[in-house]
C-alpha cells in the first residue's frame, strides 16, 4: 500500500516525473563491487549516490527520509544487505513520488491477457501440429504480455519472474524437433497458476537466488554453448534454463544499457535452447554472450595494466633521477645530490597532494549518468598523451640523444654555479610522471577492482626498487636508450586498450552510436567488435606507424647533420 505524501511532494510528481534510474544503476554498479569484493569501490559509488540524493527535496516524505537513511547506512558500510535495504528504500520512495493507480491496471491486464492465454491454450491443447500456427497463437500471447507485463514488474516481481519463465519454457517446447507437446502443457499449467494467482492479488517470492548478476547470467550462457559444442544437449538446456530463470532479476542491467540487445535476448534464448546443437544457433549463442559481455559493468582492467602505467612512467622518472646522480658524481660535485634528492621529494608530495585533490573532485565530476561518460572523453585525452609521450620515448631511444638530454641539464647546472636547475629538474621529472600517471589511472579506476589497482601498483614498486638498487648499489649499466625503445611499445599498447574501453564507454551512454561486427569481444586487449572502435583503433595504429616513420626520418636527418 502506498503511503500518502505531502501536499507539496504529491505537486512535486504532479509537477515532473522524478527520475531516479541513474542512481539505481550505480546501486547496481555497487551492489557488483561487492559480489567482487571490492569494499572500496562500492564505498565511492555510494558517496555518489549520497551526493545526488541528498540534492533532492526529500524533507517533506516520510519515506523520503528513510530512503536516505538507509543510503547513510549503505554508504557506510556498504555490504550486500544494507544495499538491498538500500535499494527496496528508493524503490518505495520513487513509487510515491510517481503515484500510479495499479488497482486500475491490474484490472486492464486482466483484460488482455486472460482472453489471450485462453485462445493460445485451445490451439495448444487441441495437440495443433501446424508449428506455423502454434507459433503465431504463441506470439499473440506473447505479444499481449509484452504490452503489459510492466505492472506485473512494479508490483510482483515474484510472479513477474515466473510468468517469464513460463512463456520463455513455452517457446522452447514450440522450438523443439519435434514439438514437446507434454511440456507445453506442463508450462501452461504454470502459466495460468501464475497468471491467476497475480490477477486475485495474491503475493508470491521471487526463486532468483541472491546476488545474482549479469556476469553470473554470462558465465551460464558459456557453459551452455561450451556443452552444445562438445554434443551435450541435455547440459546446455539445462544451462540455458539456469538463464532463463535467472534473466528477470539480471534484464535491468541491459534493457537500460541496450534496448535492442534485451529484446534480441528474450526472443532468441528459447530458440537456441531448442535448437543448440546446431551450429548457426551455436554462433548466435555467441554473438549474444559477445554483447552481453561488452555492457556488463564489471572490471575491464587487470593488475597488469595497473603495473604497466605505473612502471612505465616510474622507470622514466627513475632513470632521469639516476642519471643526474651519476653525472654528479662523474663531476665530483656531491653536494648536488641533495638538490636532487629534494626535488624528488618535492614531486612526490605534490603527486600525492593532486592524487588526494582528484580522489575529491573525481567522484562530483562523475556522477550519475555522467561518470562512465567522463570516463570516455578523459581516456580519450589519455590516449592522445599516451601518443605524445611514446614520441618522447622515442626520441631518446639512441645513446648519443639520450647523452645529449642528460648533459643539456648538467651543463645549465654548472655553469650557472648552483644546483637550483637540478632540484627543478627531478622535481619536474617526478611530478611530470605522476600527473600522468594520476591522468591514465582516472580512465582506469572506474573499471579495476582496488584489489588489482594496489596489487598492480605494489608490482612496479618491487621493480622500480630492484632497477634502482642494480643502477646505484652494482657497476651493471642498463641499456636505457633499448629501455626507452620497450616502453615506447608498451605505451602504445596501453593507449590502444585505452582508446578501446573509452570509445565503448560512450556507446554505453549513447553519446556515440554502436555498429556491431559478428566478432569476439577481446576485453583485455581493450577490443570491443563494434564499427566504430574498430575504425578508431585502426587509425590509432596507422597514426603510431607514421609517427614511427616521420622519427626515423628526422633521425637519419639529425645524424647525417651530425
Amino acid at each position: 500500500m502506498t503511503t500518502p505524501a505531502s501536499t507539496e511532494t504529491n505537486k512535486q510528481a504532479a509537477d515532473k516525473k522524478l527520475n531516479l534510474s541513474p542512481i539505481f544503476i550505480q546501486l547496481s554498479d555497487a551492489m557488483g563491487a561487492i559480489k567482487a569484493g571490492d569494499t572500496a569501490h562500492a564505498q565511492t559509488i555510494m558517496r555518489q549516490v549520497q551526493s545526488e540524493f541528498d540534492a533532492l527535496n526529500t524533507t517533506s516524505s516520510q519515506l523520503g527520509q528513510t530512503a536516505a537513511q538507509a543510503i547513510t547506512t549503505a554508504t557506510q558500510n556498504p555490504t550486500s544487505d544494507n544495499l538491498s535495504a538500500a535499494s527496496s528504500a528508493l524503490y518505495a520512495f520513487e513509487k510515491e513520488q510517481n503515484p500510479v493507480d495499479y488497482s486500475a491496471k491490474r484490472k486492464a491486464f486482466a483484460a488482455k491477457i486472460v482472453p489471450a492465454y485462453e485462445q493460445f491454450a485451445q490451439v495448444a491443447n487441441g495437440g495443433e501440429q501446424d508449428i506455423a500456427k502454434l507459433r503465431a497463437a504463441y506470439d499473440q500471447l506473447y505479444s499481449t504480455w509484452l504490452a503489459h507485463e510492466r505492472v506485473v514488474r512494479n508490483t510482483s516481481m515474484g510472479h513477474y519472474g515466473k510468468i517469464e519463465t513460463a512463456l520463455a519454457l513455452i517457446r522452447v517446447s514450440i522450438e523443439s524437433d519435434p514439438v514437446n507437446h507434454t511440456q507445453i502443457q506442463t508450462q501452461l499449467a504454470n502459466l495460468k497458476q501464475n497468471l491467476d494467482s497475480y490477477n486475485a492479488g495474491e503475493t508470491t517470492e521471487t526463486t532468483v537466488p541472491q546476488g545474482a548478476t549479469l556476469d553470473s547470467g554470462i558465465a551460464l550462457l558459456r557453459d551452455g554453448l561450451s556443452a552444445y559444442q562438445a554434443g551435450d544437449t541435455a547440459t546446455g538446456q539445462a544451462k540455458l534454463g539456469e538463464f532463463i530463470s535467472l534473466w528477470p532479476s539480471i534484464e535491468g542491467d541491459v534493457s537500460t544499457r541496450n534496448p535492442a540487445l534485451y529484446n534480441r535476448v528474450e526472443s532468441q534464448v528459447p530458440i537456441i535452447m531448442a535448437n543448440g546443437q546446431k551450429p548457426e544457433q551455436q554462433a548466435n549463442l555467441q554473438t549474444l554472450i559477445n554483447e552481453l559481455a561488452q555492457i556488463n559493468p564489471t572490471a575491464q582492467y587487470t593488475a597488469l595494466d595497473s603495473m604497466l602505467i605505473l612502471l612505465r612512467e616510474g622507470l622514466e622518472a627513475l632513470l632521469v633521477v639516476i642519471a643526474l646522480l651519476s653525472a654528479l658524481t662523474a663531476a665530483n660535485q656531491p653536494r648536488g645530490k641533495k638538490w636532487v634528492y629534494g626535488g624528488v621529494v618535492t614531486g612526490l608530495l605534490a603527486s600525492v597532494a593532486a592524487a588526494l585533490a582528484l580522489q575529491q573532485l573525481f567522484p562530483s565530476a562523475t556522477s550519475g549518468a555522467n561518470r562512465e561518460m567522463f570516463e570516455g572523453y578523459v581516456g580519450i585525452f589519455a590516449v592522445i598523451m599516451m601518443i605524445i609521450i611514446g614520441a618522447w620515448l622515442h626520441s631518446k631511444a639512441s645513446v648519443k640523444s639520450w647523452n645529449r638530454y642528460i648533459q643539456r641539464h648538467m651543463g645549465a647546472a654548472l655553469t650557472a654555479g648552483g644546483f637550483t636547475s637540478l632540484f627543478a629538474l627531478s622535481f619536474l621529472s617526478v611530478f611530470r610522471e605522476g600527473a600522468e600517471t594520476i591522468l591514465f589511472y582516472v580512465g582506469v579506476l572506474p573499471n579495476i577492482t582496488m584489489q588489482n589497482f594496489w596489487l598492480g601498483i605494489g608490482m612496479a614498486l618491487v621493480l622500480l626498487a630492484v632497477v634502482a638498487f642494480v643502477l646505484l648499489k652494482t657497476s651493471v649499466r642498463l641499456p636505457i636508450p633499448k629501455l626507452f625503445q620497450a616502453l615506447t611499445w608498451v605505451i602504445y599498447f596501453l593507449g590502444f586498450k585505452i582508446l578501446g574501453v573509452s570509445l565503448h564507454a560512450l556507446q554505453l551512454t549513447q553519446h556515440l552510436s554502436m555498429t556491431h561486427v559478428n566478432l569476439p569481444a577481446i576485453e583485455w586487449l581493450g577490443f570491443y567488435p563494434t564499427v566504430q572502435t574498430i575504425i578508431a583503433q585502426i587509425a590509432y595504429i596507422v597514426a603510431i606507424v607514421l609517427l614511427q616513420a616521420y622519427m626515423r626520418r628526422a633521425d637519419r636527418q639529425v645524424t647525417q647533420a651530425a
